[in-house]
């Protein structure tokens, strides 16, 4: 007997569905009803909370309080059938769980059930609570979003709404916003997580804003409490139950909050000669420049100029292009310091190497077709070169008389300009050999060598 009993009760377990989330019989001995009846079992996780479980069908059918103790709870000796069961606290959002199947002898147990601080108009706010925001940017602004359950009066929430320390700013409504927006660049926000919350028919149906905080308070290492008061309402009338309050605090790097990040990265290969960001080192922390400049040492040694476009970015300026074919090491010793004093604590260092001496590009291009007989033909470098090093390195075949000059004064780019025009129909072949040397003296590893057709009378 026994065994056809326990036989009944695996195969209920097996059998069960929900409509919210999962949730299973727990054979306690303690719990048995006859075939007529079951119990309901949980917990409730905030203890404290004084949180009362209301199972119905329609109409309310029993009620219990948590056990202040450990928060758990039982309603026991409910006829078989499905229930609606409803957890409510006072500062907590309402909890709802449709259709929990009981079925006789046995616990219907449906977990530890977490109550939300969020008020139950809200659907989700961005910060989330205790979060961390990316904030160092001088040309974005802070945004703090909200997403409610239904279309809300937009004066009673404006009114609700608060932060400490106060600022001042703009409700967007019908826009939900994940990031601080750009201020100047309005087609950025697309890139950044801009949504709109609602599709706008008329102001009634609006059902989510993004609060655009004004750049003057728009601080960083600063945390931000934020209030939504109970006399915010929806368009029928219905206030929130109890305050939404949550705090974020803004960061000043997205590094780790020992990090250092640079420009070119650690270990990269074939950087760029001429490179027009220099070499940038962004601290995890607002720094004191003169310490920092004084802990920085670069291999091989180079002047170098320094340059700070924000209290936590510097910009090493090396005097122009780097050198081919070289190792750059960077080391900034502990003795640099932040604005609070505090010592960088060890040493860090990074390395990267650059490119050769090659050409960028070239007009006519290599292959090109039908090009006029009056052009000129221009070759880019990607670094400042020697120009009679190039006029010496230089064969054109056929042979073409002219001269060579830089391109609107610029180092980098040079124009040769035949003394005639070229001739119809012909196949040109330019050759820059490898005796064309940049101003450090570095050559051409291989001649570079493109090819173009005039195009016909």
């Amino acid at each position: 007997m026994k065994a056809k009993v326990v036989f009944t009760i695996l195969l209920m377990v097996l059998l069960f569905t929900t409509c919210e989330q999962n949730y299973y019989y727990e054979a306690d001995p303690r719990f048995f009803n006859d075939a007529m009846h079951g119990n309901i079992i949980g917990k409730v996780i905030q203890t404290n909370s004084k949180a009362i479980i209301v199972v119905s069908q329609v109409n309310p059918v029993d009620s219990v309080v948590i056990n202040p103790i450990d928060g758990s709870f039982e309603i026991n000796n409910l006829p078989i059938g499905n229930y609606d069961l409803i957890i409510k606290a006072k500062n907590y959002r309402i909890y709802k769980m449709c259709n929990v199947m009981i079925q006789g002898g046995g616990s219907t147990y449906i977990g530890k059930v977490d109550l939300s601080t969020v008020p139950d108009l809200l659907s989700s706010h961005y910060p989330e609570d205790q979060g961390e925001v990316v904030y160092n940017n001088r040309y974005s602004r802070l945004t703090i979003s909200m997403t409610f359950t239904q279309p809300m009066d937009r004066e009673s929430v404006e009114e609700a709404f608060s932060m400490d320390p106060p600022t001042e700013g703009i409700f967007y409504w019908g826009q939900y916003s994940t990031a601080p927006n750009w201020i100047y660049y309005g087609e950025a926000m697309g890139i950044h997580g801009f949504d709109a919350g609602a599709t706008i028919t008329t102001y009634s149906k609006i059902t989510s804003f993004s609060y655009q905080v004004s750049q003057k308070d728009s601080y960083t290492d600063t945390t931000y409490n934020v209030t939504l008061s109970t006399t915010a309402r929806d368009t029928a009338g219905n206030h929130l139950r109890f305050p939404l309050e949550f705090s974020f605090r803004t960061i000043q790097s997205s590094s780790t909050i020992n990090g250092i990040q640079t420009i070119p990265y650690h270990g990269d290969v074939d950087v760029n000669l001429i490179s027009h960001s220099g070499i940038q080192i962004i601290f995890p922390r607002n720094m004191d420049q003169r310490s920092t400049e004084e802990a920085i040492h670069i291999m091989p040694a180079t002047d170098i100029i320094f340059i700070w476009p924000q209290k936590n970015t510097l910009t090493i300026y090396t005097g122009g292009a780097f050198k081919a074919d070289t190792k750059y090491t960077i080391t900034i010793s502990s003795n640099a310091k932040d604005l609070d004093g505090n010592r960088l604590g060890n040493p860090f260092s990074f390395y990267f190497s650059t490119a050769s001496v090659g050409v960028s590009n070239t007009s006519p291009i290599n292959g090109e077709l039908f090009v006029s007989p009056s052009t000129d033909i221009r070759i880019t470098f990607n670094t400042y070169m020697v120009k009679s090093s190039v006029q010496d390195a230089l064969i054109i075949s056929p042979y073409v008389s002219g001269t060579l000059n830089w391109y609107n004064d610029s180092k980098t780019l040079m124009e040769f300009n035949p003394s005639q025009s070229l001739k119809n129909n012909t196949k040109y072949t330019v050759t820059i050999g490898t005796n064309a040397r940049d101003i450090f003296g570095s050559s051409l590893k291989e001649a570079y060598i493109f090819s173009f057709i005039t195009r016909p009378d």
